[in-house]
């Protein structure tokens, strides 16, 4: 059985005859689809103000109280492309709600946890979430044709850059006035809420016509590989590069993907389509949301540390985590308002340009970061030139996948560009921390301005590196 909307000219999706309601019933699934997706991003760094608290509290150090972070995303990262390909299989609005069912048990489990351990197990169910933003996005591309996926697909993915921001915010405001357990309370009722609109508006979809069997040998095997990998990068800073338990996990890291590409290239049903990830369209979309995570992340940890540096410094403004999270909080509304942009320049411009467009706002952001790093009005316009970038990138990239990858495929497809931006963004994160310290001693307090501004020149260069990819994206002729 096919989808209702499959083939259907788009005027026909947005008012059909006789039936003007069908285009406010998709407005309700695609508000519903946006606010899962906004709870998603909110959990991914509302705990960040929270770490030194509950490390305290919990009677944990600054490494132990890391993985709070780090456990969130090496099992999202591995469960996201493995829900996807379920969601192919039983209904992604199925597999969507069993994905909010667990994570709102994680959530309110976490807000009772008396230790570390116990709150990093749960950090640990919570990362199914991760799998969210690729189901949501099968749902409007299953669903919907023509401009009104196109719209839909902007509005999912700009919230994600929005989320991100308004959590530092909201995180610090709770601080303010409750505890690191409130804010857990508040992700869980808003959970719930998502819970109930997507039962409520997020219409039942037949199953995809061959139910396909589950690649469990490529499920292991890119378990093994993605943890290998993140825990080598997560663990190296602490660890150093070129430890042997580094070079373990690197090399391990490697063979199993290898491991993963020769088995996967035999699946009928792979759960990774290597031969569709080969196809120029698709590889260059994967590169570019590793530089679009890569860079953002030396900006988010980088930024920060420039507005809580003590005034003494030269550069610092001596800002605690709520009025931190004020300043970058208009940068987090050009995430979204760069994603709602992209559908209008993709219809004027095509993938490649807009594409191009992203690339360069964000290298020029990260240029203006550069050469004044600390002036508050660079830190504002300058990171909010490079969010518009991040918006667009990342809602074009969706749109690509979307276009190129069979319908049963975008969920598992999205899963696993959901999955390289986390490890763009692992990437970053401990590579901007090593420039800031180098030459410093690790002691941060000390942390001389040049070093931000040689960490901001890398994500330029990585930026307008990524430019010269987005120039050969050629797209192929319409599915």
């Amino acid at each position: 059985m096919s989808s209702p909307t499959a083939g259907v000219p788009e005027a026909a999706v947005l008012t059909p005859a006789g039936d003007a309601s069908v285009a406010e019933k998709h407005g309700r699934m695609v508000v519903a689809l946006v606010l899962v997706v906004l709870v998603y991003a909110l959990m991914q760094t509302m705990l960040v103000p929270a770490l030194p608290i509950l490390g305290s509290d919990l009677h944990a150090g600054l490494s132990t109280s890391g993985w709070v972070l780090t456990s969130y995303l090496l099992t999202g990262s591995v469960l996201a492309p493995i829900a996807g390909s379920f969601g192919g299989r039983f209904g992604h609005r199925r597999v969507l709600m069993v994905v909010l069912i667990v994570f709102a048990i994680a959530t309110f489990a976490a807000a009772f946890s008396s230790t570390i351990g116990f709150l990093i197990a749960c950090r640990a169910a919570q990362g199914i979430s991760t799998a969210v933003f690729p189901l949501a996005l099968a749902i409007v591309r299953r669903r919907l044709t023509g401009k009104a996926m196109s719209t839909g697909i902007g509005w999912i993915s700009g919230v994600l850059g929005l989320g991100a921001g308004a959590a530092l915010v909201i995180g610090g405001a709770i601080l303010k006035i409750s505890s690191w357990q409130g804010i857990f309370v508040f992700a869980g009722v808003l959970i719930v809420a998502s819970l109930a609109l997507v039962a409520i508006w997020v219409p039942h979809a037949p199953r995809a016509e061959q139910a396909s069997k589950t690649d469990y040998a490529g499920a292991a095997l890119l378990t093994a590989a993605l943890v290998s990998l993140l825990l080598g990068i997560t663990q190296g800073p602490s660890w150093g590069w070129t430890a042997a338990p580094t070079l373990l996990l690197f090399g391990g890291a490697i063979v199993t993907f290898v491991l993963l590409v020769i088995v996967e290239r035999r699946v009928t049903t792979p759960l990774v389509d290597v031969r569709s990830l080969m196809r120029p369209s698709l590889a260059i979309a994967n590169a570019l949301v590793l530089v679009n995570g890569f860079v953002s992340y030396i900006i988010y940890v980088c930024l920060p540390s420039i507005l809580a540096a003590d005034p003494g410094t030269g550069y610092g403004y001596g800002y605690d985590v709520l009025r931190t999270g004020l300043v970058l909080l208009p940068s987090a509304i050009c995430v979204f308002v760069g994603g709602r942009a992209a559908p209008a320049l993709l219809g004027r411009t095509g993938h490649r340009p807009s594409m191009v467009v992203a690339m360069a706002s964000m290298g020029l952001g990260a240029l203006g970061l550069t050469f004044w790093p600390a002036a508050m009005w660079s830190i504002l316009a300058s990171f909010c030139v490079l969010s518009l970038g991040i918006g667009v990138g990342i809602s074009v990239i969706s749109q690509i996948i979307a276009r190129v990858v069979p319908v049963d495929e975008v969920a598992a497809a999205s899963g696993l560009n959901t999955v390289l931006r986390s490890v763009g963004s692992a990437s970053g994160s401990p590579v901007a921390a090593a420039i800031l310290i180098s030459g410093v001693g690790g002691t941060t307090s000390t942390i001389p301005l040049a070093n931000y501004q040689h960490a901001f020149a890398l994500a330029a260069v990585l930026s307008v590196a990524a430019v010269g990819l987005a120039l050969v994206l050629r797209m192929p002729a319409n599915r």
